[in-house]
């Protein structure tokens, strides 16, 4: 007998691989492989599961996976007019009403309305009823806030690390660039826009060495191809973020800022505040302030932890903490989160460090190695 669920319950089961112990068919009778579920893309349009790969017979499929409780609900909710959504190679819904075509080709879909436990799906609903991604939110009293903060200055170093990552083969150029482009991708795009740079760097469009007399531009009319001729995340940009917009910031970006020019200036020693006021000034008036703002946090002040580390002038991890301090916090679904439990982020370093906690921790369930969890727990 179908019952009436949500959505988010059959996202669950796929997440936690909860349905891959039964034996798994398409409508037509055909046997299906779960080779990896993808990745859940939980606040970004598109797919729901990015990057799956499934076995139909003997044929291996890679793509994305859509979820559904009524397949009719592709065309309900303007699939089938995104191009975001071609590279569907699977629709998991909960009632197959409607057969599903992208592009003239119909989707392999799988109907799961057999498979579900209505006492499952209870206690579902009583549990997460009451879900908070943040588990110690209602026990985040003052007690804890000096352990917050002390994992708050760990997820800190671990982001500020993990951003500025650079390879032994990288050089200090690329490092930068990359960071750059992923800003200017942004969440949704930034996989992309890195693409674009390397497609950039292989048919020399851009040059790295930093003896060349001319700057290392992005030429504009790659910018023009790419706008074209890539496929981005357009679905719930605002049209001040769409890809359009970010490539010709980039383009600008490139035209009045020279990371070499950065670190002629910081051979022999680091001034966070000055290197940030030059980024500032030569940017102010020719891209938006937010974007500004994102190319300080996410780009130049990783980039100068990486390059103070690999060239030894030793600036202590609490000179970035500082300046980090001074710029002010992000404001965006996470960041909201914490605001909303009563975790007030002032600045930068505590957005910064609380949206690694979140990523890092909180999704992820590691309470066990958090600051705030292990104290909790004891």
């Amino acid at each position: 007998m179908k019952i009436a669920i949500k959505e988010e319950y059959i996202h669950y089961l796929w997440k936690n691989k909860l349905l891959l112990a039964n034996a798994l068919k398409l409508k037509n009778g055909e046997e299906i492989n779960v080779i990896d579920i993808g990745v859940h893309n939980e606040n970004q349009s598109g797919p729901d599961f990015l990057m799956a790969s499934i076995k139909i017979n003997k044929l291996v499929w890679h793509g994305h996976v859509e979820i559904h409780v009524n397949s009719s609900d592709w065309y309900r909710h303007q699939h089938h007019k995104d191009s975001n959504y071609n590279n569907v190679i699977l629709h998991l819904v909960y009632n197959d009403n409607k057969p599903v075509k992208q592009n003239g080709i119909l989707i392999p879909t799988i109907e799961i309305n057999r498979l579900i436990v209505a006492s499952h799906y209870q206690s579902y609903l009583n549990y997460y009823k009451y879900k908070s991604t943040i588990f110690c939110s209602k026990k985040l009293n003052p007690e804890y806030l000096a352990d917050f903060s002390a994992q708050q200055k760990i997820a800190f170093q671990n982001r500020i690390n993990r951003k500025s990552l650079q390879h032994k083969e990288t050089t200090h150029h690329e490092t930068f660039n990359r960071l750059v482009a992923r800003v200017f991708g942004g969440k949704s795009n930034g996989d992309v826009f890195e693409g674009l740079l390397e497609k950039q760097v292989s048919n020399n469009l851009i040059e790295y060495a930093p003896s060349q007399k001319t700057p290392s531009l992005i030429r504009r009319t790659f910018i023009e191809e790419a706008a074209y001729n890539e496929r981005y995340v357009r679905k719930g940009h605002r049209p001040q973020s769409n890809a359009q917009k970010r490539l010709n910031e980039w383009l600008l970006f490139t035209e009045k800022y020279q990371i070499s020019d950065e670190i002629q200036l910081s051979k022999s020693s680091i001034n966070l505040e000055e290197s940030i006021n030059r980024l500032r000034n030569k940017l102010v008036g020719i891209i938006s302030t937010f974007m500004i703002e994102n190319l300080i946090l996410n780009a130049l002040l990783p980039f100068l932890y990486r390059y103070s580390i690999v060239n030894s002038h030793a600036i202590e991890l609490t000179a970035f903490i500082a300046a980090y301090r001074k710029l002010p916090a992000e404001d965006n679904a996470i960041t909201r989160k914490w605001n909303k439990i009563g975790i007030i982020l002032k600045n930068a370093y505590e957005s910064q460090a609380s949206l690694e906690i979140y990523q890092q921790f909180c999704l992820l369930k590691q309470c066990a190695n958090c600051e705030v969890g292990k104290k909790i727990i004891q």
